[in-house]
């Protein structure tokens, strides 16, 4: 197999080393600057855009692998050009960036969505509360979100309208008016993620499903991170799971040919209460700490990609008899703002920090987010966010599973590392609340 990698921040550097591991020819390109470092000596990479294409080019197997949307028109253009494309692709992009158009999507389909408005501006959005004050949501909160990226300042769940208008002017005097996004009702429920496997013409493999939790610090302090921590598993088929079929995944299939979706991993986040999976958002990529957490449950990662982009049976790559665990890892000056890194320069704590007893780079506990690697130093820290990766394991037993990653971190060796230490809490919590609403995991779950 060869595999021309495209990782848009370098995060995922853990499944490019596990393909060459496995013996793929591959070369890796990381368009971001802040994060171009990240798997140097640990995979073949490239720092010219311009020489990645060629190598992909020189021979018509090579498959082109993205791992997060953003880059659709190239994707679209390797296509057309006949290029095998995982990852990658216009429609791919419209779904993550235009919320507006993902939330038609699914009410196409009949998938259950909130009470939801759309904005163009902010001004719009400040504009109707001030001549809506009377509006409640119905549970008491708002959930606002924005089409643009803007770290950890793209969404909020406010308690009333006061909350989120004071997030408003703050995001306004920030990054501007001009700001596509939406104003939801919030649900009460579980947050919930289901994603399935797309190889152009069907959806593959079994059902994916994902507990996590954003909150930076525990007890749920701090900002959204994206997530902090996360149970991963796989369900057990031929049944479609209850959440699937709330989701209407079936009656997707036809949608997603009819708009020449791109083979990739689909991803839809939910809240599921007592009758509804709740739709909230599309996540049209790899979901980062979610993947490289359920890449441990993907027997070939190469056989598997290859099986997927010749739209050959897949089922047979993946593991449903255990459940997948993960902890971010992270250090100073993580959390923090992409428009501030620059004024670390030098200063940035995150530089050159040596990673101590470290187990791998993607096989066993430890899984590489953020760093690089030479002789003299070993395993060494270059995300300026201060990404450094995720304690990963494997068991059925949330409890038990947990209770592993956190032995192996009193052995790893970091300075000032930052994780959360109250993951199997977190989990066992959400995992009680859906079985108690009337949702499966999958069978092998122990608590």
């Amino acid at each position: 197999m060869r595999c021309a990698y495209h990782s848009l921040d370098g995060s995922t550097i853990s499944w490019a080393r596990r393909l060459y591991d496995e013996g793929v020819e591959i070369l890796l390109y990381i368009p971001s600057k802040e994060s171009s470092k990240i798997g140097d000596n640990i995979v073949p990479k490239t720092h010219n855009k311009d020489k990645w294409m060629k190598w992909g080019e020189s021979d018509p197997n090579t498959i082109h692998f993205f791992d997060a949307s953003g880059s659709g028109e190239l994707g679209d253009e390797l296509k057309k050009e006949g290029k095998h494309v995982i990852g990658s692709g216009t429609f791919m992009d419209k779904l993550e960036t235009d919320r507006e158009y993902g939330e038609a999507l699914a009410k196409k389909v009949g998938i259950t969505c909130p009470p939801t408005k759309s904005f163009s501006s902010l001004s719009a959005v400040l504009a109707w509360l001030e001549t809506n004050p009377e509006q409640e949501a119905g549970d008491g909160g708002w959930a606002w979100k924005s089409d643009k990226y803007l770290g950890s300042d793209a969404t909020i769940v406010a308690k009333d309208i006061e909350e989120v208008k004071e997030h408003l002017e703050h995001v306004k005097e920030r990054f501007g008016d001009n700001i596509k996004c939406i104003l939801q009702e919030k649900i009460k429920g579980v947050a919930v993620s289901t994603a399935r496997w797309f190889n152009g013409t069907n959806f593959v493999g079994p059902f994916e499903g994902t507990l996590e939790n954003k909150k930076f610090m525990n007890d749920d302090k701090g900002p959204a991170t994206g997530c902090s921590l996360n149970t991963v598993w796989f369900y057990a088929g031929p049944e479609i799971p209850r959440v699937a079929q709330e989701l209407k995944w079936m009656d997707l299939e036809a949608e997603f040919v009819a708009n020449d979706a791109p083979p990739g991993l689909y991803d839809i986040n939910a809240i599921l209460d007592a009758e509804h999976a709740w739709f909230l958002e599309w996540t049209p990529r790899l979901g980062i700490d979610s993947e490289l957490t359920s890449q441990r449950g993907i027997t070939s990662l190469s056989g598997f990609l290859e099986a997927l982009a010749l739209g050959k049976p897949v089922d047979q790559f993946f593991r449903v008899d255990t459940c997948y665990h993960a902890v971010r890892l992270s250090i100073p000056p993580y959390p923090n703002e992409i428009d501030k890194l620059a004024e670390m320069g030098d200063k940035n704590p995150a530089k050159g920090v040596r990673v101590r007893g470290y187990d791998g780079t993607w096989e066993k506990f430890f899984v590489n987010m953020g760093c690089a690697w030479d002789e003299k130093t070993g395993l060494y820290c270059v995300s300026p966010f201060g990404y450094l990766g995720c304690a990963v394991t494997e068991d059925p037993s949330i409890k038990k599973g947990f209770e592993k990653i956190y032995k192996f971190l009193e052995k790893l060796s970091v300075q000032d590392l930052q994780y959360r230490t109250d993951a199997a809490e977190i989990v066992l919590k959400d995992v009680s609340k859906m079985l108690k609403l009337g949702w499966d995991t999958t069978p092998t779950m122990r608590r």
